[in-house]
């Protein structure tokens, strides 16, 4: 089974570089959301792409069994692992990917680092290339899952000047006073980015909203302070 080989080349190639101080820092940082093996992120993409490099690429139906298996394992890297093999697939990907498996990744021992990984490697890209995914993202944001809404919320960061600004900022106002850390941090870097480009508006937003949640306007402020000073030193 070619998601098997998938899965194997990995594990074969990841487990001789666990270091168990490293692991140990890792589980402190991320709050203990799981173990580690103690690999660096260059590190490990360096040795998945060794290992799978003599591989067939995977079917959407193998992928999916693919990134089912690695997430079951306890290890943080095997779910790394399983971003980064979406990202090399994404180009053939159906919008059907997104519900399965996608939206159980996100709630599965879900933490920012894969809910924002996700959302850059496979969700974001999909999205743009489907528009019609723009009513999932909806669903998503008013689910009741801090990660789903989350992920809704960031869904067009890293689409620069193509942002649906509107879009984004629609998004935001439906939890503009909502004080859950990660769906206020959520809204505060979106707008943060869109600033970059946008700051007058993102402005225009925030004084708007006087209530916005302070983690969210801080982010956002930041943004907007940052490319107005950006703007004045190239006059």
């Amino acid at each position: 089974m070619p998601s098997r080989a998938w899965v194997d080349a990995a594990r074969q190639a990841l487990v001789p570089l666990s270091d168990a101080a490293s692991a140990a820092e890792m589980e402190r940082y991320m709050k203990g959301v799981a173990p580690y093996l103690g690999i660096r992120t260059p590190v490990l993409r360096k040795a998945l792409k060794a290992a799978w490099k003599p591989l067939e690429p995977l079917s959407q139906a193998e992928l999916t069994r693919f990134v089912q298996t690695m997430w079951r394992l306890p290890e943080r890297e095997y779910q790394y692992a399983a971003v980064d093999a979406m990202s090399w697939h994404r180009g053939p990907l159906t919008p059907a990917f997104l519900e399965l498996p996608v939206r159980a990744l996100v709630t599965t021992k879900p933490w920012w680092d894969t809910v924002d990984s996700l959302g850059s490697a496979v969700i974001t890209p999909l999205v743009n290339r489907n528009p019609e995914l723009t009513a999932t993202m909806w669903e998503w944001l008013r689910s009741g899952d801090i990660w789903l809404a989350r992920a809704a919320i960031q869904h067009q960061r890293g689409n620069k000047q193509e942002t649906d600004l509107d879009l984004l900022f629609a998004m935001c106002e439906e939890h503009v006073t909502d004080r859950e850390f990660w769906i206020a941090k959520a809204i505060g870097w979106a707008l943060r980015d869109a600033s970059a480009i946008w700051p007058a508006d993102v402005q225009a937003f925030i004084d708007r909203h006087p209530h916005i949640a302070p983690v969210a306007r801080r982010e956002a402020q930041r943004g907007v302070d940052r490319a107005v000073a950006r703007r004045a030193e190239s006059l």
